[in-house]
């Protein structure tokens, strides 16, 4: 096998979503885990030969040292991550080290909600209006088409995102983005405090997950993302693939691609996120230049098509040629990610029918995140997400019937707070 024995650099992976570790080890890949030193070593993780604590966001020049000195003891072939706020670093270590990676360039355009826009917007793609803004002073003389939704520049998971129907919304949204900036997200973006306002499109959201060979956007997987209408956009549901007549399945293909392409990911894979407006119209809301969720996008394109998602990601990373690919529409069966809902706030006790859940058919793995104490904050916070229950269904109507049953039967309990 071209991949046995090739030897990856993982850096600030979720250790509760193994999918990397997984694939690596049945491809015969060596792995260097670099963890959060925060964290505990994740020997559970028996795949891997050597773990590494780094602190990268309150010493990243340190980090970069230590990575750096590894690779010089024990190269890499090469490295990636699956972490949103590391996708900087990383492609700032590829650069240097001469592995397979995208520019820093692409990676920040692709990280700030602004750059993204404009990009999108230079190169001809739908892009609804938008504007940054650092406060509430910028809004004297503009004009918005409300409803807007503010988020924070830099942003990640859903943090901060709020909807705004008119002025006095508006205001109160800006002041909680700039907390969310301030208290949330600081370490991971460097003090960048900016936030966007965009106008709010109204129709149901798709995820696009695309693998790029040299300028060619293969599109693997569209998923059913849901409709939410705001105040916040706590995710739900993502359930693939997701139910489009052909010529919309195209429509959304073609725009996601463009937006790969536009924004410089010549080669790899990108998560893209898009909304249909009320005529139809794809607007792309979200592009990341990684596998989605931490690895979960890996398991929705493989137990949805057949396609080995991280597979296509180590033979880029690891600088070899992939295997061929073709744009065409796979189904193999109906997955899905149903996102366990915060329903509330404070000090999180337990959620309560996740035993039974376990000992379901249609469900395939079930992932806690949040233990025993944890302080939950209320929206726009973000504390992570409580946890996610994977299913496999012989149809889409199964998964969403299914996914109702979850709705009643999953239930957080909070010690000093009453729930949502």
């Amino acid at each position: 096998m071209p991949l046995q024995n090739k030897h990856l650099a993982v850096v600030l992976q979720n250790t509760y979503l193994p999918f990397i570790f997984e694939e690596a080890e049945a491809l015969g890949i060596k792995v260097t885990f670099f963890y959060n030193q925060e964290e505990v070593e994740p020997k559970h993780l028996k795949n891997v030969q050597n773990f590494i604590p780094i602190d990268l966001f309150h010493t990243p020049d340190k980090a970069l040292e230590i990575i750096k000195a590894e690779h010089h003891k024990n190269p890499f072939d090469g490295i990636m991550t699956l972490y949103e706020p590391a996708l900087e670093f990383v492609s700032q270590l590829t650069e240097e080290l001469n592995l397979p990676g995208l520019s820093p360039f692409v990676i920040s355009n692709c990280r700030n909600k602004q750059k993204m826009r404009e990009v999108l917007k230079d190169n001809d793609l739908n892009t609804p209006y938008f504007k940054e803004v650092e406060n509430t002073e910028e809004l004297k003389n503009l004009s918005l088409p409300y409803p807007v939704v503010v988020k924070p520049s830099n942003g990640f998971s859903s943090q901060g995102v709020s909807r705004a129907n008119n002025k006095k919304e508006l205001i109160d949204s800006i002041e909680k983005v700039r907390r969310v900036n301030e208290e949330d997200l600081s370490k991971f973006t460097k003090n960048k405090t900016g936030m966007v306002i965009e106008q709010f499109i109204d129709g149901p959201e798709f995820a696009i997950e695309t693998f790029s060979v040299e300028g060619e956007v293969y599109v693997l997987s569209i998923g059913y993302k849901g409709n939410s209408k705001g105040p916040f956009f706590e995710e739900g549901v993502y359930i693939a693939p997701a139910q489009l007549e052909e010529n919309v399945w195209q429509s959304i293909a073609r725009e996601a691609a463009r937006a790969a392409n536009a924004l410089g990911i010549e080669d790899g894979p990108a998560h893209i996120e898009l909304r249909l407006d009320p005529a139809g119209k794809p607007y792309v809301i979200e592009i990341g230049a990684r596998i989605g969720g931490s690895g979960i996008s890996h398991y929705i394109v493989k137990e949805s098509t057949g396609i080995n998602y991280m597979e296509l990601v180590f033979y880029y990373v690891l600088g070899l040629k992939p295997p061929v690919l073709k744009n065409e529409r796979k189904r193999k069966r109906v997955v899905g990610n149903y996102i366990i809902p915060v329903q509330g706030y404070g000090i999180f006790k337990e959620i309560r029918g996740l035993e039974d859940v376990r000992r379901d058919t249609e469900v395939k793995r079930v992932i806690q995140f949040i233990t025993k104490g944890t302080d939950i904050l209320p929206y726009p916070h973000f504390s992570g997400y409580p946890g996610f229950i994977l299913t496999t269904h012989d149809s889409y109507s199964d998964c969403e019937q299914y996914y109702s049953y979850l709705d009643n039967k999953v239930k957080i309990v909070y010690k000093n707070k009453v729930n949502a």
